[in-house]
């Protein structure tokens, strides 16, 4: 019959959200705010072709003027004194001259405090995050790719795979319209603590939290096994 057509497919739902971490949940000690981080759920340019989501898989906490490692410790420099400001912002520095370096700023305002993303796993948009890292070595994903679990492995891999830059210094991760999110993730992952890597001031501190047994953490892997709970 005329006018009878078959009913159009209705359009795929939007994937859902989990609730964002509130300001309150980065205005607490640096430590409490890096062992809630692992397994929260990250998104990247939420809503675009360029979105990616990716679970946090490990971070090191960096306890401001009282830590010789933390960029902090010398007070509020010009590069330092977002760690000051209002907490849930994030500190993007140059690494090396190389690697945008992620950091999450915690505390209440006046106290410094820092947690840097070193590594997370890929759910969402793995295409555009093998993009911005470029061919990379052969490995498990292919002669011209690198395996799914590294493609975040590193915190200068997962600011390149991000897309981040010193232009994103200062974003403000409680802002729905920001470009970086960070969401609620599952609070019963096994998390795992040991000293910190690739510094050579107060390395020792047991301030590096991981997700216990997952691919995509940096080795060597912290040998302590931690529940989240309790």
């Amino acid at each position: 019959m005329r006018g009878m057509g078959v009913p159009a497919s209705p359009a795929p739902a939007p994937p859902r959200r989990r609730p964002a971490l509130t300001r309150a949940f980065f205005a607490r000690p640096t430590v409490e705010v890096a062992a809630g981080l692992v397994g929260a759920h990250l998104v990247c340019d939420p809503g675009t072709a360029e979105e990616v989501e990716a679970v946090v898989v490990e971070v090191e906490a960096y306890l401001g003027r009282e830590d010789p490692a933390s960029h902090a410790h010398g007070g509020p420099t010009p590069r330092a004194a977002i760690m000051f400001g209002p907490p849930g912002h994030l500190y993007v520095y140059l690494s090396y001259g190389v690697h945008f370096c992620a950091n999450v700023v915690c505390e209440p305002a006046g106290v410094a405090g820092a947690v840097l993303l070193r590594a997370a796993a890929v759910e969402r948009g793995e295409e555009v995050v093998r993009r911005r890292r470029g061919p990379g070595r052969r490995g498990p994903a292919g002669a011209a790719g690198t395996a799914a679990e590294a493609l975040l492995r590193g915190p200068g891999n997962l600011g390149t795979g991000l897309g981040l830059t010193l232009a994103d210094n200062g974003l403000d991760l409680c802002d729905p319209s920001s470009r970086l999110r960070l969401l609620d993730g599952d609070r019963a992952v096994p998390l795992a603590v040991g000293p910190r890597v690739g510094i050579s001031r107060a390395a020792e501190r047991p301030l590096r939290f991981t997700w216990a047994g997952h691919p995509a953490v940096c080795h060597p892997a912290p040998p302590h096994p931690r529940s989240m709970e309790g």
